[in-house]
């Protein structure tokens, strides 16, 4: 039996660490196969940008740094870790299409306040999403 592929994206807040939490109360490491993705918003401007930019490459340290805690999170799953460049909606979007992914699993939105019912990135993925899409409360 194939494991399920299922995509966690994170956005380096404690409350979107719960999204890992689900997991495992509902899926033993032999069901499923788990991406974490981090998207590091990138505002291009040809330009002004250089791959090297010191901003850039501290977004992308800081990136890596949430991908392994949440490794650490998941021990004894196979996990691949994702940091990638981008608008966050679309990324998760043409990486769940392009990879085939079974689930996408995320939280609502870190944002406090009235925004806080649900987030822009997770309602762009609900409304856009051809496959399953589990969003954690809190």
């Amino acid at each position: 039996m194939s494991k399920l592929k299922v995509l966690i994206p994170l956005d380096g807040s404690e409350k979107s660490m719960h999204s890992l939490d689900w997991l495992k109360n509902f899926f033993t490491s032999e069901e499923v196969e788990v991406t974490l993705l981090h998207v590091v918003t990138v505002y291009y401007i040809p330009e002004m940008f250089e791959m090297k930019d010191p901003a850039f490459e501290a977004s992308k340290k800081a990136s890596l740094q949430i991908l392994d805690e949440a490794v650490k999170r998941l021990d004894g799953y196979t996990i691949t870790k994702l940091s990638i460049g981008g608008p966050g909606a679309d990324e998760i979007l043409r990486l769940a299409k392009k990879d085939r992914y079974d689930m996408i699993v995320m939280t609502k939105s870190s944002v406090k306040g009235i925004s806080r019912i649900i987030g822009s990135v997770t309602s762009k993925v609900v409304r856009d999403s051809e496959i399953a899409v589990v969003v954690i409360p809190e």
